[in-house]
C-alpha cells in the first residue's frame, strides 16, 4: 500500500504590535469624544445628575434668540348692552330667590303660629276639663242636699255654693259656655244615653238633661248627656 504523505501546518505566526497599532488609532478616531459633565451638588446633600454641556447651552440660545413664549389671546370684552343684560338677568333671579325665601319665611312663621294656638287650646282645654269635673261633683252633692238644713251644716252648704260660682266664673272668663239641652237633639252637641216615649215631647225632642255638657266657641269640651222622646 502507499503511504499518503502528511503534508506539515506551520503555526501562524502571531500579530505583532505594529499591525494592532494602527486598529487601535482607528476605532479611537471613529469614537465620539463625550461632553463633559459637571457634578450638580443638590440642597439636600446628595449630588443630582449631572448636567451635559448641550442641556447649559438650551437656555442660553433660547435668551440669545429673545423670543418670549405666545401668550393667549384674551377674549372680547362684552359690549355695554350685553352687560346690562347680564346685570338685568341676574337682577331678576336675585328678586325671584328673596320672593321665594320671603314666602317660605311667612308660611313657616303661620305654621308655627298654628301649632302654638293648638298647644294653647289643648293645654287649656285639659285645666278645663279638671275644673269641668269637679263642678260635676258639686252639682251632685247640691241635688241630695236636704231642705231643712240649719245652723253650721247650712253655713258650710253655702261655702260649698260660694267655690261652686267660683268655678262658674273661671269657665266664664276663658268662654266657656254650658251647652243648651232644650229643644231637638243635636248630634254635634248633645249624646243620647236613652229614647223614650214621652206624650210630652215630640220625636227627637230631648226629655231631660243628666250631664252638663260645655263648649268653648264653637269647640265642644265635652258633649251633654241627654234623654231623647222617640
Amino acid at each position: 500500500m502507499a503511504r499518503k504523505k502528511k503534508t506539515e501546518q506551520k503555526p501562524t505566526p502571531p500579530a505583532t504590535n505594529e499591525e494592532s497599532k494602527p486598529v487601535e488609532a482607528s476605532e479611537a478616531a471613529e469614537t465620539p469624544e463625550q461632553p463633559a459633565t459637571e457634578p450638580v451638588e443638590s440642597p439636600n446633600g446628595v449630588d443630582a445628575p449631572a448636567k451635559t454641556s448641550t442641556e447649559e447651552a438650551q437656555p442660553a440660545a433660547e435668551a440669545e434668540s429673545g423670543e418670549a413664549p405666545a401668550e393667549p389671546e384674551a377674549p372680547p370684552e362684552p359690549s355695554l348692552e350685553e352687560q346690562l343684560e347680564q346685570a338685568r338677568q341676574e337682577a331678576a333671579r336675585n328678586l325671584e330667590g328673596w320672593q321665594r325665601a320671603a314666602a317660605e319665611l311667612a308660611n313657616f312663621k303661620r305654621r308655627q303660629e298654628e301649632q302654638m294656638k293648638l298647644t294653647r287650646d289643648r293645654i287649656k282645654a285639659e285645666v278645663l276639663e279638671g275644673v269641668i269635673s269637679a263642678l260635676d261633683d258639686l252639682d251632685l252633692a247640691f241635688q241630695n242636699v236636704p231642705q231643712d238644713l240649719e245652723g253650721q251644716v247650712l253655713g258650710w252648704v253655702e261655702g260649698f255654693r260660694l267655690v261652686q260660682r267660683k268655678l262658674n266664673k273661671i269657665l266664664e272668663d276663658q268662654n266657656v259656655m254650658p251647652i243648651n239641652t232644650e229643644g231637638q237633639f243635636d248630634p254635634n252637641f248633645h249624646e243620647a244615653i236613652s229614647h223614650e216615649d214621652s206624650e210630652e215631647h215630640e220625636e227627637g225632642e230631648i226629655i231631660a238633661e243628666v250631664r252638663k255638657g260645655y263648649q268653648i266657641g264653637n269647640r265642644v269640651l265635652r258633649p251633654a248627656l241627654v234623654r231623647v222622646a222617640r
